[in-house]
């Protein structure tokens, strides 16, 4: 009985001795999962720390999230990994972050979202976890170095949008990834989506202010010019700052040939592409004219209706567009793109913005062409009153004609610019409007006049300048009219003006006036040849004339601009265009 007892109580004390053993291994378990645990907080508050007060943007992105990278290695005991971006304009992810051994193969490509353990996790937003990468059927990464590589890939989610992807790799002692590494992941991957989600928010805020500033520029740009061509170039190159793209261009429809062409075309092939014609319905412009549909297309090589010979032929390589119609109070004119936009692809806000933007266009270039046609009215009215005042006077037929062409070829040798030459255009179609106050019996007279016909005739700019006073549009026009008669040296009319006291318009118009009257046959002479003429010029230059006036004259000679002079028979007085 009592060697019995004995037996009873060994079994006990061994049996506490067990239970006390087993208690010891289960409070170790429970310590280290504390202390794991513990660990994965104070990353956690190292993380909060971080990014709590900085101010992400799209500059310094990567950078932060390289950062997150560390810590998310840290809390996995791991020793690569990669952070993707999914692009949403192109479906591709950005390897932005890679870390460990594969990141000098990695960093800066590219992947499709169709592909690989990261396509199905952006795809699917459901987290992936592998045992052995080398034979998992999804991997299409790179070679791997080691002989058995484990990974735990989990998507970057903020407000149910996929944002990226992030991958970790191989953890230590080739130990397996376990439900509570998802879960710390998991965790640190809400940080790496705010982080996405605040730098796309500022980045999208700062976009738009600049597109807003941007089109408040280009506003007062499109506005400031009433010249179509000044319009329609000012217009693409406030669409390469506002849709941030390598180039634009402007094809407007040829209502004649119903073709469109390169009106204007920025970019290093800008001179190439202005050559370039294609029919309605021809190519993505040709379709989106022919439509009236505006197109954004993130591959163009993907798009059936893109004309890769039109690449081939300006040496430019076109990527991703934009294309939207240009219309006018219903009346489709043209397509303006946008082509290769900087470092990603358009998007539909992209595609409003153009489309505003198009509007804008329209409305100036409308406004352009009201202004040329009224131009284009005015100069027309002009030259049938010259031309009804030559009628008077068949003897000088053509005269207004010829007046106009030289001083036009004067006043670009001379440098002048386009507006200038625009006034000089109008004082030379007006310079004898005048001559409607002179008598018949004087203007047709066959003889040469007598002192007092020359009184009378020489009153004919003084007569001009009063009708033309009535037009205050002309204001500019009259002094150039008014004071073709004057000579250099103070003996001329109306005002004895002397050198620069004259207006430059109307000593440009003296010479050609002069030049004109001397090689011109008249009732009661024999014009002058050429060479006698030039003489003339030359000799009376600094006297009767301004000589840098007929410096730029013979110049314009020698460069062969005074021959192709309109004839008398010509209709139309402009000439060569201003």
């Amino acid at each position: 009985m009592a060697a019995r007892a004995k037996t009873v109580r060994k079994k006990v004390v061994s049996g506490r001795k067990k239970s006390a053993g087993k208690k010891s291994t289960g409070s170790g378990s429970v310590l280290a999962a504390c202390k794991k645990k513990l660990a994965l907080l104070n990353i956690e508050l190292e993380v909060y720390r971080e990014i709590g007060g900085l101010a992400v943007t799209k500059k310094n992105l990567k950078s932060v999230l390289g950062r997150l990278m560390d810590y998310a290695l840290s809390a996995l005991e791991a020793d690569s990994g990669t952070l993707y971006i999914l692009d949403a304009g192109t479906r591709e992810l950005d390897f932005a972050v890679v870390k460990g051994s594969l990141a000098p193969k990695l960093k800066g490509a590219r992947m499709s979202i169709r592909k690989g353990i990261a396509g199905r996790v952006a795809v699917t937003g459901v987290p992936y976890v592998t045992e052995d990468l080398r034979r998992d059927p999804l991997w299409a990464g790179v070679e791997l170095t080691r002989e058995r590589s484990n990974m735990i890939a989990v998507p970057l989610r903020a407000k149910k949008k996929v944002y990226g992807v992030i991958e970790v790799l191989n953890k230590a002692d080739e130990r397996p990834f376990t439900k509570e590494d998802l879960a710390a992941l998991s965790s640190l991957t809400n940080h790496f989506s705010i982080i996405i989600e605040r730098a796309n928010l500022f980045a999208g805020i700062d976009a738009r202010v600049r597109q807003m500033k941007t089109l408040n520029e280009v506003g007062a740009l499109l506005t400031s010019s009433l010249d179509q061509t000044v319009v329609r170039r000012r217009a693409m190159e406030a669409i390469t700052r506002l849709m941030n793209a390598e180039t634009g261009s402007l094809l407007l429809i040829d209502k004649k040939t119903d073709e469109l062409f390169f009106e204007v075309a920025l970019g290093d092939k800008g001179e190439t592409l202005k050559e370039i014609r294609l029919k309605m319905g021809e190519g993505i412009a040709g379709w989106v004219a022919s439509t009236g549909a505006p197109l954004v297309i993130h591959d163009v090589m993907k798009d059936k209706r893109f004309q890769g010979r039109f690449d081939k032929k300006s040496k430019f390589q076109t990527r991703n567009m934009v294309c939207v119609p240009v219309e006018i109070k219903g009346s489709r004119i043209g397509v303006i793109q946008a082509i290769n936009k900087v470092g990603g692809s358009f998007n539909n806000d992209d595609l409003k913005l153009f489309q505003l933007f198009a509007s804008q266009v329209a409305i100036a270039l409308d406004n352009a062409r009201l202004y040329e046609e009224i131009k284009e009215t005015f100069y027309n009215t002009s030259e049938a009153l010259a031309e009804a005042i030559e009628k008077r006077d068949p003897y000088t037929g053509g005269h207004t004609k010829r007046v106009l062409w030289y001083s036009l070829a004067i006043a670009r040798h001379m440098g002048m610019t386009k507006d200038q030459l625009e006034k000089v255009k109008l004082s030379a179609v007006l310079h004898d409007v005048g001559k409607i106050g002179i008598e018949d019996a004087i203007l047709r007279k066959q003889a040469p006049l007598d002192e007092n016909e020359r009184a009378v005739m020489s009153m004919h700019p003084k007569y001009g300048g009063e009708i033309l006073k009535r037009v205050p549009q002309l204001a500019d026009i009259v002094p150039g009219m008014l004071h073709h008669h004057e000579r250099y040296d103070g003996l001329g009319y109306p005002d004895k003006l002397k050198e620069d006291a004259i207006p430059l318009i109307a000593r440009i118009i003296a010479v050609a006036d002069t030049y004109d009257a001397m090689t011109t046959t008249r009732p009661y002479r024999k014009g002058l040849p050429t060479e006698v003429a030039l003489a003339e010029l030359r000799k009376y230059a600094n006297i009767q004339f301004d000589g840098g006036v007929v410096e730029a004259f013979l110049r314009a000679f020698d460069a062969g601009e005074m021959s192709g002079v309109p004839s008398a028979d010509d209709t139309h007085l402009s000439g060569r265009e201003a």
